[in-house]
């Protein structure tokens, strides 16, 4: 979590200094990208939106790699069969249609099929995320959806954009489905691993729904301040998991500062490293 932090930030500052195109933050959703990822093993084949960075960096994308295409420099920057982790996508929910179709493809071949595929609120809106649902459901596709609900779809609240859970909505294409917090990486460790288990002992599909804090704009080219208030904002801010599990594992006793201090040295040497290559 600590690493992907410190890998957005210097993203974004980059970005400003026009080294990158564009970049999507994850800040704020760090535990629900860390958790998932790790509950669902090494097996499973990824099929992220565009801004699970730190999916990308648990399954083995080195930073330069996960930048090279918010640069222009490459399509995708990294060998997706071999770690299993497909391209970013930016048309909204493409992805979901892919990752159904390749574990389809997968079963029918006789090869491991159990797909993950990752997905924002907003792109739920779309209609390639219902055809998804629905064929997942009626081919029991071995696909595990996973939602990061940050309650924005760019400037589009959720409250206007659905009138149920995502959760809910699952279960009406008769997926079994979960709702666990964002805040908390154990417990949407917990919540997936179990979904997991689900996909590969029953064959079927399976959605988890995480709310998170969105505590930057869309994008870097995003405004949030313009729609949105400052006391949501300031609510998001508070509520950042990476800070606050940190300061869990502290009072806990289970790290103590000479840990941090090391991590911090390599985050920076990591940032150091992006920021000669890309400035």
């Amino acid at each position: 979590m600590l690493v992907a932090r410190g890998v957005d930030e210097e993203a974004q500052q980059l970005q400003k200094q026009g080294a990158l195109d564009l970049w999507l933050s994850c800040q704020g959703q760090e535990a629900a990208q860390v958790g998932s990822a790790l509950a669902v093993g090494a097996e499973a084949t990824v099929f992220p939106a565009y801004r699970e960075h730190a999916v990308a960096l648990l399954r083995g994308v080195a930073p330069e790699e996960l930048l090279a295409q918010w640069a222009g420099r490459t399509f995708c920057g990294w060998d997706p069969r071999r770690l299993r982790f497909f391209p970013y996508t930016l048309v909204l929910a493409a992805q979901t249609l892919h990752g159904v179709g390749y574990s389809i493809a997968q079963r029918l071949q006789g090869q491991e099929d159990f797909v993950v595929v990752y997905i924002g609120d907003g792109a739920t809106s779309e209609g390639d995320m219902s055809e998804a649902m629905n064929l997942a459901a009626v081919e029991s596709a071995s696909v595990l959806f996973v939602c990061q609900n940050n309650g924005w779809a760019i400037s589009k609240p959720a409250e206007e954009q659905m009138r149920t859970s995502l959760a809910e909505r699952a279960r009406g294409f008769g997926i079994e489905s979960a709702r666990v917090s964002g805040q908390d990486p154990e417990a949407v460790f917990s919540s997936c691993s179990r979904a997991a288990a689900h996909v590969r002992q029953q064959r079927a599909p399976y959605l988890v729904e995480i709310p998170v804090a969105r505590i930057h704009g869309h994008s870097t080219s995003d405004a949030q301040e313009i729609y949105r208030s400052r006391e949501d904002i300031a609510r998001a801010r508070a509520a950042d998991p990476v800070s606050a599990y940190a300061a869990r594992l502290s009072g806990l006793g289970l790290v103590d500062s000479a840990w941090f201090d090391a991590v911090d040295a390599e985050v920076r040497e990591l940032r150091e490293r992006l920021m000669k290559e890309y400035a």
